[in-house]
């Protein structure tokens, strides 16, 4: 009999304890199965962000395809439509057509940025009858920093009746002459050190007025001594890679170098991606610069 009491006061006394065991169970199971809830919940939320992410993407593509097909109209333009449950927004700007610095990007040695000086008709092809002034200097600055030492090729083509030619100059931003190249250099003062140039972006500078003889230590303005059409320049860095700008005389402006494209996409969850897009007009190979061309009668 007493051994029937006793065990009837132990199953009394674990009554407790089995009920909070009980609870502990219950809230860890909750708590593994809040967490795989949660954790789902995050992994469907960012799926649907990355699709709705590829989506306003796609749409900001399609509509920098769709401006870059459309024809050079020397115009800024705008449009607005929709595809794949996403409206596209795109505008097109003007490249150039500015007083202020024309700003190029970092070019890598051995590359070529082109500045055109003469108009574009709407298909694309050379306007000669629009040309940008011979007699007017044009600043090129270039270089990253005051350390730095890079070195610049420029390339000026234009035409002289129904003749076209290529003037060369090179100007190199390190003055100890060590590199040998035989550039001009600070004792023939044709290039400037002493930046920042160009709204103080560039520590270097060339000034150049196409029609001025070269100096050969006369000092700056530098020149190539010709006459004629200006059509464009070609700027090739050297030694280190540059950014590169370029500004025109006081209050005169380059031509139209072509156009920046903008496009937005937006979903409609409200995602939107941002594409910019630059178009140039079509420009030589970098490999021509390398090239000597010989006119024949044959």
């Amino acid at each position: 009999m007493k051994k029937i009491q006793n065990l009837k006061y132990i199953i009394r006394n674990s009554r407790g304890q089995i009920v909070l065991i009980l609870v502990l169970v219950t809230i860890v199971g909750l708590t593994v199965g809040l967490s795989l809830i949660s954790r789902t919940v995050t992994d469907v939320r960012i799926s649907s962000q990355i699709e709705q992410s590829g989506r306003a993407f796609s749409a900001a593509e399609a509509g920098i395809e769709t401006a870059l097909r459309g024809s050079y109209t020397g115009a800024p333009s705008s449009a607005n439509f929709t595809v794949s449950n996403a409206t596209v927004s795109y505008t097109t700007e003007i490249l150039g057509l500015s007083s202020g610095v024309l700003m190029l990007p970092l070019t890598e040695v051995g590359n070529t940025q082109t500045v055109w000086l003469v108009n574009h008709n709407t298909d694309g092809s050379l306007n000669e009858t629009v040309s940008y002034s011979a007699d007017d200097s044009f600043d090129i600055c270039f270089g990253k920093d005051n350390i730095t030492k890079p070195a610049i090729i420029v390339s000026l083509i234009y035409k002289e009746g129904a003749v076209y030619k290529v003037a060369k100059g090179a100007y190199d931003a390190d003055s100890t002459g060590t590199r040998g190249n035989n550039f001009y250099t600070v004792p023939d003062v044709d290039i400037d050190l002493s930046g920042p140039y160009c709204n103080g972006k560039f520590p270097y500078k060339v000034t150049l007025i196409p029609t001025l003889d070269p100096p050969h230590g006369s000092g700056p303005p530098n020149g190539f001594g010709i006459t004629g059409t200006l059509l464009a320049l070609r700027i090739q860095p050297r030694y280190i890679n540059t950014p590169i700008g370029v500004k025109p005389y006081n209050t005169g402006f380059f031509p139209d170098q072509g156009k920046t494209i903008t496009s937005i996409g937006k979903t409609e969850t409200g995602i939107v991606r941002k594409i910019k897009v630059v178009q140039g007009f079509t420009a030589m190979p970098t490999l021509l610069d390398f090239g000597l061309f010989v006119e024949t009668n044959d």
